[in-house]
């Protein structure tokens, strides 16, 4: 770590730091931080409070960053840290990445789901199936992302744009999912 960053931490910062101002300074998340304070890896005093709780020597904080330089994989929290009190973190999150195996597989599950519908489908139609509204479907049909076509001034969207664009990365990028897509994506991937 820079001698001039040190320097910089020693003039900002009082000698003791809270858990707010320590993930700040390391560029880290709020859990994150969590997790180094109580387990014990960066040394802090805890009041036992509920707010405010975490009392950090600025001196442990640099010692932390100068050995996170040197290995980042010591201070990896477990695998199963992140995890919500329901098991998996829900899809709707982050993206979803899937080989390229798993997204045959996906289309597949898809291409069941939606097998009651004709080959060619309206916005309204794909609506009902992913549960956004018609709007959202109309924009992505506009940008390019959901590809599309006119007739007599129609927007029509063949089945199998619809399942392209279910596994794409857009999609599964999604962050805000509608109810009914993530569960479509939960019900798939047990599948997969």
């Amino acid at each position: 770590m820079e001698q001039i960053t040190i320097e910089f931490l020693r003039t900002t910062y009082p000698e003791e730091i809270t858990k707010d101002q320590f993930y700040r300074i390391c560029h880290i998340s709020k859990k994150t931080a969590s997790y180094l304070l109580e387990s014990g890896i960066v040394p802090c005093r805890n009041s036992g409070k509920k707010t405010r709780k975490y009392k950090i020597l600025l001196t442990d904080v640099i010692h932390y960053l100068k050995q996170r330089e040197l290995d980042p994989l010591i201070f990896k929290a477990p695998e199963n840290y992140y995890k919500n009190g329901y098991g998996e973190r829900p899809l709707g999150l982050r993206a979803v990445k899937l080989s390229e195996v798993r997204k045959d597989h996906l289309r597949d599950v898809f291409a069941k789901q939606i097998s009651r519908y004709d080959d060619v489908i309206t916005p309204d139609e794909v609506a009902e199936i992913l549960g956004y509204t018609t709007k959202t479907v109309a924009e992505w049909c506009l940008k390019g992302e959901l590809k599309s076509f006119l007739i007599y001034n129609r927007c029509k969207i063949p089945k199998e744009y619809l399942l392209d664009f279910m596994i794409s990365e857009r999609c599964l990028m999604i962050v805000r999912k509608s109810a009914k897509h993530k569960q479509m994506l939960e019900d798939a991937l047990k599948k997969v």
